[in-house]
């Protein structure tokens, strides 16, 4: 055995000591006393009493893990028909005594009185429950559904105390069975307090079935995955790429791990492999090694097939057990906001977009940056966890934050290259979609942002038309043919872009003569828009404005701006940036039945990732030759496959309509609670695109001091929703449950006069700002 064991320890040295980090946290392990019910085990060291405690757990490990043994763990005894429970589970208890960061699974069964468990509960050192398919009551268990061994009340429990369920599915196909799928999902539903452990990643012990049926679980936010004694790294690949790094958790399934062997898939299924059905004698090459060893090649196989770097790993083997177990074993970290005030040294602006600005959120408290996204799950730096009920990047991810249909067209393309001397041929799959979505157009250029988008649509209307000035109504982004609007004018009627989303836009940099090329007006308002075109008519290159942001046209309003343009010449131009495939899938000017000359499209377009589109009749698009629009970037694959891929999931999903469902939830929720609590609030825009605020004189301070609150319930908020296919009714009213507590506080520090007393921070921003002063003022 020492033999054996030293050349296990030789291959850990060599392919894993650099993989597995100090300091792991075992997530899955067994500790048992010498029973007759437990047969079959693997021959490991153990103590005089032929128990298997903690020092034997630790001395056995160390023959192959060295000193990259876990140091804690969360531990159970091992499942058997006719074992004595209570023994073995106090006998868990008194060897976890002096090991403060291990925690226990109690071992329960159907069988078992609620009452007496509730009793061993009250008496402390239990975290949860290790269920299994032994206990239900047929003969066949491995076919069990869940609640044949799970009761009811187990469930309760967990909800009401907040702990783990850990439960070894079973039944042939294991995770992508119907039937498991199904409880799992209700249970989690029902009871999102109680964190559900799948044991054995999903029993991925057939890897294709943790493939095919992982994407059923997308939506939980409390079900979580370890790792123990799966060889093969098919499962982990499935879990990580589904929930990112913070759902899966290393365990060694001690003293199964002892097992030379491994498990292989076979088929729609799966087999062990060991000295009872191998003769390894018969081979030149294969020795076996523990299954410990082998199910950690496979996790490392894993994390390289994703990418994945040191803090990645470190998630797996030390922090995620750690965090759903709420064990603190190191000090409070704040290294969100430490990166957020080094940003503001070194990035003008500490951000790159001012929508994204923490100022305009909550100064000193707003999350700035984040480690993963998915779904509408964030978390930052410091591994907080957020539902963001926000504005979803910005409006960029209407499918949700890593849409795994986007994310895997993306993937491919980046794999197979994304960059060459040569075009990619999505750019013109992409145009033919978007033409055939839009009849009324012709042909299409791409590039990668909005604002960009925008300047190429005035350049090819400048361009058609010959002439230089521009109408304009709402928000078109950072420009200097949009921001000249701000420049000084001869008339002080109507210059400024204040009433066009954000005040306070400042043209510094924009050349003086530009000055008095653009002529704004505010939506429905008609003869504003007629009065420019008396005056400037025979200059203008193009009518730009956005379909809606906040309101519907009033009747005839978008038709009247068509024949206007057909009138004087100009081409129509409208931005869908940001109302783009919300109303309808294409544009909100088709939900109007408007047709443009040149209708742009970024931000959903591609579901996070860069890239727009400016699309237009054939006789208008032409004009783009007459010019020189060209950049390399607006070459490469990822953007118009990310558009082609979102595009397609909007085709077979109507997200409109969930959108639409889930806006309206919103809207109600937040009028129903300012009512509740006699806050005035109000909430304004479609739906689809909505903002909520309060209607008081001290809206800033209030909106400031909710999205703090509501930070410390894990939901990022801010003055506006915009939902997306990810959301659920679930989120809503989780929201909603947090936001009472939060309105209730609010109500009463405005009938106590000391809002400002609560509220230790600044005041957001409400539109654009220095954030440091200018060494010249």
């Amino acid at each position: 055995m020492q033999q054996n064991a030293t050349s296990d320890l030789e291959l850990f040295d060599h392919q894993l000591k650099q993989f597995v980090p100090p300091d792991s946290f075992d997530a899955h392990a067994h500790l048992y006393r010498h029973d007759p019910a437990i047969t079959g085990l693997p021959e490991i060291a153990e103590n005089e009493q032929g128990d298997s405690g903690w020092r034997e757990y630790c001395q056995n490990l160390e023959l192959w893990m060295g000193n990259r043994r876990p140091s804690a763990g969360l531990f159970f005894a091992i499942p058997k028909l006719n074992l004595n429970r209570p023994a073995a589970n106090q006998f868990l208890l008194n060897e976890l005594k002096d090991q403060p960061d291990s925690r226990a699974l109690l071992l329960v069964t159907p069988q078992d009185n609620p009452d007496e468990i509730e009793a061993q509960i009250e008496a402390g050192g239990y975290v949860g429950f290790k269920v299994y398919h032994i206990f239900a009551d047929r003969e066949e268990t491995f076919q069990a559904e869940p609640q044949e061994y799970i009761p009811e009340w187990i469930w309760e429990i967990a909800n009401q105390r907040g702990f783990a369920i850990m439960l070894h599915i079973v039944r042939p196909r294991a995770i992508a069975d119907p039937v498991n799928q199904s409880y799992i999902q209700q249970h989690c539903r029902q009871y999102p307090q109680a964190k559900l452990i799948l044991a054995h990643a999903a029993r991925g012990f057939c890897g294709n079935h943790t493939v095919e049926g992982i994407a059923s679980l997308r939506s939980l936010d409390n079900v979580f995955f370890d790792t123990s004694a799966v060889c093969e790294p098919q499962a982990f690949e499935a879990i990580l790429r589904e929930f990112g790094t913070s759902r899966l958790m290393f365990g060694t399934d001690f003293s199964v791990s002892e097992f030379k062997g491994r498990c292989v898939s076979i088929g729609d299924g799966f087999l062990w492999l060991g000295e009872q059905n191998v003769d390894w004698k018969t081979s030149t090459f294969a020795s076996p090694i523990r299954v410990g060893l082998e199910s950690l090649l496979a996790l490392k196989q894993a994390c390289h097939t994703m990418r994945f770097i040191d803090a990645d790993i470190e998630r797996i083997f030390c922090h995620n057990a750690r965090t759903l177990l709420e064990i603190n074993t190191q000090a409070e970290t704040n290294l969100t906001q430490e990166t957020y005030r080094r940003a503001k040294q070194l990035i003008p602006g500490g951000t790159q977009l001012l929508s994204k600005r923490p100022e305009m959120f909550a100064p000193d408290c707003w999350p700035a940056y984040y480690r993963e996204a998915n779904g509408c799950e964030v978390i930052d730096l410091d591994g907080k966890v957020y539902h963001d009920l926000a504005t979803s990047g910005i409006g960029s991810c209407l499918l949700g934050y890593r849409d795994p249909d986007v994310t895997d067209a993306v993937i491919r393309r980046v794999q197979l290259g994304s960059m060459s001397s040569l075009n990619s041929p999505e750019e013109v799959e992409l145009a033919e979609l978007l033409t055939s979505l839009h009849p009324w157009s012709d042909q299409a250029r791409f590039c990668r942002t909005g604002g960009e988008s925008m300047s190429i649509a005035v350049r090819i209307a400048r361009a058609h038309t010959g002439r230089d000035e521009i109408a304009l109504c709402g928000y078109h982004g950072w420009s200097d043919w949009y921001l000249a609007t701000n420049l000084p004018r001869k008339s002080t009627d109507g210059t400024s872009l204040d009433k066009h989303l954000l005040p306070g836009l400042e043209p510094a940099g924009v050349p003086l003569g530009l000055s008095e090329t653009t002529h704004p007006f505010t939506y429905n308002d008609i003869d504003g828009l007629r009065q420019i075109i008396k005056q400037r008519g025979s200059h203008l290159a193009a009518i730009v404005m956005e379909p809606t942001r906040y309101i519907h046209p009033d009747p005839g309003f978008l038709e009247a701006v068509r024949e206007l343009c057909d009138e004087c010449g100009a081409v129509l131009v409208i931005d869908e940036i940001t109302t783009g495939w919300r109303l309808a899938l294409g544009g909100a000017h088709l939900h109007y039945g408007i047709k443009p000359d040149i209708a742009v499209f970024a931000k959903a377009l591609g579901n996070g990732h860069p890239v727009a589109a400016i699309i237009g009749n054939r006789s208008v698009m032409d004009a783009a030759e007459t010019s020189f629009i060209s950049s390399t970037y607006w070459t490469e694959g990822v953007g118009p496959t990310a558009a082609l891929a979102t595009i397609k999931k909007m085709q077979s999903v109507n997200v409109r309509e969930h959108i639409q469902r889930i806006g309206e939830a919103f809207r109600a929720g937040w009028l129903e609670l300012g009512q509740k609590h006699d806050l005035p609030v109000k909430a304004v825009g479609h739906s689809v695109l909505l903002h909520h605020q309060f209607d008081h004189p001290q809206a800033a301070e209030l909106g400031t001091l909710f999205t703090i609150r509501m930070l410390e319930h894990g939901f990022l908020t801010g003055s506006g929703f915009y939902p997306t296919l990810a959301h659920e009714q679930k989120h809503i009213d989780a929201y909603f449950n947090a936001a009472n507590y939060v309105f209730a506080e609010l109500a009463d520090a405005l009938k106590k006069d000391d809002l400002s007393a609560l509220l230790k921070t600044p005041v957001r921003h409400s539109g654009f700002a220095r954030l440091t002063p200018s060494p010249k003022s």
